[in-house]
């Protein structure tokens, strides 16, 4: 385990020197240290607030001066919101019964975050916290952010076995999945997942999502790959489990200009999409015209029409096996049958101006990047 190594700073001493000193032209290892300064810094002031505060609320400071509450106090004070005064007061409070912390939290060797971990260790079960607060801060301030969290589980189940199991049945409790459009146009997705289903959803996005596994020229950045596995794995489960391929049941209004041109916006359920995507959309899909009466209400709809009928899609899939693009190897179940000229611009739906393509290489063919075609 890499543990960074955290020095007491004197601050009389550094912080003239590190606000005075020139950055530009400064060496890496001056700037690396810069940090490591000001962020020991920065915990050892928190940590003087806290005392502070705690001061403040023992001796009433905030109603001597009109105020309801500490907290009301500080949020005059320092004009942050109430949750975060909240917090701070709370942690001042419980520093008062964690003395190891509190010395660790002095010297910066622990951070704000941290100490907020354990003083909820504290209030769980005060008299085991006692026994054990020494080797406890000493493992959390060796561990990274990301193993702090199962640090304070594993004491919490050893602390309290009962706890722990009732909290893991509020944490299933929790679980709650939001979806809303945006002011921008965008569909925004919130929520919680216990453990167990955040794991499952962890195992289904990281083939598809992680670097290693995707081709090295891919350039999207860590979240738009998580965003575009996510629609995968959907589009994927829309089109049948069992291997056989059904097409997503998806009702979108197109007008004819904007099929034509691929300009232009297009609303839907979800929120307005481009030109370009409707164009990809219909590449292979079912086609209904509809009429129109002068107020945009239906008064007649045609006779439903596959673009790449079932015979045809066998065919192509016998031929391609797969995605046509070099080095993906997404099979030919769960790719989209493309038309190389698109059929709004009379490009004919037969063998020769098809091919297999992925998603993602889907998109890309109808954004204007050009990629050379698996042989």
């Amino acid at each position: 385990m890499k543990v960074d190594v955290v020095r007491r700073v004197d601050l009389a001493v550094l912080l003239p020197e590190l606000f005075a000193a020139p950055l530009e032209g400064m060496p890496l290892t001056g700037l690396a240290d810069g940090v490591r300064d000001l962020n020991a810094m920065e915990a050892q002031v928190v940590a003087r607030r806290a005392a502070y505060l705690a001061q403040a609320e023992g001796r009433d400071l905030a109603r001597r001066e009109g105020y309801p509450s500490t907290t009301a106090w500080l949020m005059a004070l320092s004009g942050d919101p109430a949750a975060v005064c909240r917090s701070r007061v709370a942690v001042a409070e419980a520093l008062e019964q964690m003395p190891e912390t509190q010395r660790a939290f002095a010297s910066g060797a622990v951070s704000e975050s941290k100490v907020r971990l354990l003083a909820q260790a504290q209030a769980l079960a005060p008299e085991q916290f006692a026994k054990d607060e020494a080797h406890l801060v000493a493992e959390v301030a060796a561990a990274s952010a990301q193993q702090v969290p199962q640090v304070m589980a594993e004491w919490k189940q050893n602390a309290d076995p009962e706890g722990a199991e009732a909290e893991a049945d509020s944490r299933r409790r929790m679980r709650a999945l939001h979806l809303s459009k945006d002011w921008s146009g965008m569909l925004r997705l919130s929520g919680l997942l216990d453990p167990e289903s955040g794991l499952i959803v962890q195992q289904a996005l990281r083939p598809l999502a992680e670097r290693a596994a995707l081709d090295p020229r891919d350039t999207r950045t860590p979240p738009q790959r998580q965003a575009d596995a996510l629609v995968e794995i959907c589009r994927r489960y829309e089109q049948g489990s069992n291997g056989k391929r059904r097409p997503p049941q998806v009702l979108v209004t197109i007008p004819w200009d904007s099929l034509r041109t691929g300009r232009g916006v297009v609303d839907t359920e979800a929120g307005p999409i481009g030109g370009l995507t409707t164009r990809r959309l219909t590449c292979d899909a079912t086609i209904s015209r509809v009429l129109l009466d002068p107020e945009s209400v239906p008064i007649d709809l045609g006779r439903a029409t596959r673009v790449v009928p079932d015979n045809l899609r066998k065919l192509l899939e016998l031929r391609d096996q797969g995605c046509t693009r070099p080095g993906c190897d997404i099979p030919a179940r769960w790719c989209d049958a493309h038309h190389q000229t698109h059929w709004a611009d009379g490009g004919t739906t037969d063998l020769p101006n098809l091919e297999l393509l992925c998603s993602r290489h889907h998109t890309l063919a109808h954004e204007g990047e050009w990629h050379p075609r698996r042989e």
